[in-house]
This record gives C-alpha cells, structure tokens and sequence, in this order.
C-alpha cells in the first residue's frame, strides 16, 4: 500500500520523511516528525497515528527507540495488520511490520536511514529506494534525496496499484517547517517533484520565508 523513508542529517539534525501510496490522502496520516526528537511512520493495511505521536512523545521523554516500539506493538491489538517505525535523534531506528500486511511487505534500517514497504510490486522497491537516497544525498539536499527515493521507488513498481498521494516533511530543530503533501494526483510524486521545483523558485515564496522567525533568529521577520 505504502512506501516510505525516515532520514537524519546528523550534523544539523534535520529529520525528513517522504511516503507514497496508491489511495490518496496520506500526508495526514503516514509521515509524523517532532523537530530534535524524532520521526515516524504508520503504515500498512491499517495506520495508527496516536502510535506514532506517543512514540514521539515518549521520544521526547528520553525513552529508548526499542523499548518504545516493543511497548507500541505490545499494546496495539492491529499490530498484525500494520507498519510503524520510529528514529530518535541520534539516527537509532525501529519498527514492525506484521505478519498480516500485504507482501511484498518490508522494511530496511541502516544509521539514520529507514525505508519500509507494503504491498510493493516487488523486492527490487526498497533496494532501489536506498540506492537513489544516498546517490542524490551527495549532491542535493535532503528533499531532493527523498523525492528521488520516491521516484526510483515508483520506477521499479512501487505500491501495484499505482500511487496517487504522496507527502514530503523535512525540519530542523528551531528551523522551519518544509510540509508538501499530494492529496489526489495520477501520478503523485511527479506532481510532488514539480511542486518542490515550483517552490525552491518562486521568488515571492522565498522571500516570504526569509521574512519569518526562527529559533536561530527569533527576532527575524
């Protein structure tokens, strides 16, 4: 149903999470990221949103990534029919995903990298996924680096029956926030892709957000 990605820049601790899927509107359910905390994802034939807001809460209360997870799956009685990963600040990663959800159904961690996936067209998804995000890390920016994960994705299958939402978050701590989401499109990440082009060269936006505050530069406006 759903593929996605959770990245950490550890240097500046900026979290970016990107996802797509073949229904639509997943930006409001799929990608979760609490800046100098965490990030998270819930997925697979069923999302549970308040698994993923509490694991970045107890984040946030200085837990362990394994131990949360393992208190999450305990208590969740859909743990079968889901997918949910979470990542500390530090680039720590863990998740599940059951038993129920619909194969290919996967889910890949590496330091400050996730990937997981469910009902993909097939096992080459997540590889090439992994494969596009580092590639293009070395030369562009993390949205960038998560979009052409998206890309490469949808190039190998991606979720079989097609994808027709996707989202990108990207926030460091104190920074602003960077939210696109694709509620409904034929093809959602080529739309996604232009919306980011269309936004990094709009002058107008640009100099709006140089006008607002960060936590840099709290008096900035």
């Amino acid at each position: 149903m759903t593929y996605s990605l959770i990245a950490l820049d550890k240097q500046s601790g900026t979290f970016g999470v990107a996802c797509a899927t073949g229904g639509p509107a997943l930006g409001g359910f799929v990608p979760h990221l609490l800046p100098g905390v965490g990030a998270a994802i819930t997925q697979g034939f069923s999302t549970n949103v308040f698994s993923a807001e509490q694991g970045l809460q107890r984040l946030a209360n200085g837990e362990k990534v394994a131990d949360i997870i393992s208190s999450l799956q305990e208590q969740d009685k859909g743990a079968a029919w889901r997918q949910l990963a979470l990542m500390d600040q530090h680039g720590v990663a863990a998740g599940w995903t059951g038993d129920e959800n619909v194969p290919v159904a996967e889910m890949r961690m590496s330091d400050g990298l996730l990937i997981a996936g469910n009902m993909l067209a097939n096992r080459e998804v997540i590889p090439a996924m992994e494969a596009a995000y580092l590639e293009t890390r070395q030369r562009k920016d993390m949205a960038s680096a998560l979009i052409a994960a998206l890309s490469a994705a949808q190039q190998q299958g991606g979720d079989h029956r097609g994808t027709l939402s996707a989202a990108l978050k990207v926030r460091a701590p104190g920074g602003l926030p960077f939210d696109l989401r694709i509620d409904y499109a034929p093809n959602a990440i080529t739309a996604l892709s232009e919306l980011h082009l269309r936004i990094e060269q709009d002058g107008d936006f640009q100099s709006f957000l140089a006008r607002l505050p960060t936590a840099s530069y709290p008096h900035r406006y």
